[in-house]
């Protein structure tokens, strides 16, 4: 049986209010229970940023960015993120990477292309085209500023990756929202870790995100680490 265009749609908008509703009850608890247990300074960090900007990381999900950038900064090797959108989740690698040179890279227009694939709990399709298009480059880059070694790479990402073609990396964000961006960085950034790098990956529940991780680890037996929210890691 068909869905109704119009019917589909109501649906999709009242799942997203329940879906910020569900959240904002999801981050409270999460900070609170975090702030028992980890250090405050990191808990403020988060509690501030999402204040300062959109930020669509959950209070766990934060921390696990923070964190893994953290450990990883001890190695050799630059960082980078994949769909940096208003900077949010690329301040919490700035506060952790030290002096790593840190990459990102972001249409700064929103998404481009969404496919078929690119959907959500069997075949809802939440994301469309210039959905997150509420972002500036120059807001972007004045957020970031007072980090140092931080690069910003306006477009679409393979395109632009050409400067850091060489470069070796410790750690990798991802939060690049579609199969073929995921799959283009996997493609571009895998082959770039050094041994005992991570990539991190947002939306790991959306059925695109899993294509792409299953498409280009198929071959290699490479668990892919599922965590509690909707994030996963590969360690190489």
């Amino acid at each position: 049986m068909k869905i109704p265009p119009k019917f589909l749609h109501r649906l999709i908008y009242r799942v997203s209010v329940l879906r910020n509703i569900l959240a904002y009850c999801v981050n409270v608890f999460q900070l609170q229970l975090l702030g028992f247990y980890k250090d405050k300074n990191v808990i403020r960090l988060i509690s501030s940023t999402k204040k300062e900007v959109d930020f669509l990381f959950s209070p766990d999900e934060a921390f696990i960015i923070y964190s893994i950038a953290k450990a990883q900064s001890i190695l050799e090797g630059d960082m980078a993120e994949v769909g940096v959108f208003q900077g949010g989740s690329a301040r919490l690698i700035c506060e952790a990477k030290g002096k790593r040179k840190l990459h990102l890279f972001d249409t700064f227009r929103g998404l481009e292309k969404v496919s078929n694939v690119d959907t959500h709990f069997g075949g809802i399709r939440f994301w469309r085209e210039k959905e997150f298009s509420k972002v500036d480059l120059e807001s972007v880059r004045e957020y970031l500023s007072r980090y140092d070694n931080v690069f910003l790479y306006p477009g679409e990402f393979p395109a632009t990756g050409d400067p850091i073609k060489h470069a070796r990396f410790s750690f990798v964000h991802l939060d690049a929202d579609l199969y073929t961006s995921t799959l283009a960085s996997l493609q571009f950034f895998y082959p770039k870790l050094i041994s005992g790098g991570i990539i991190l990956c947002h939306d790991y529940h959306s059925d695109g995100i899993k294509r792409a991780f299953g498409e280009f680890f198929k071959d290699s037996m490479k668990p892919i680490i599922e965590l509690p929210s909707s994030q996963c890691i590969v360690v190489k």
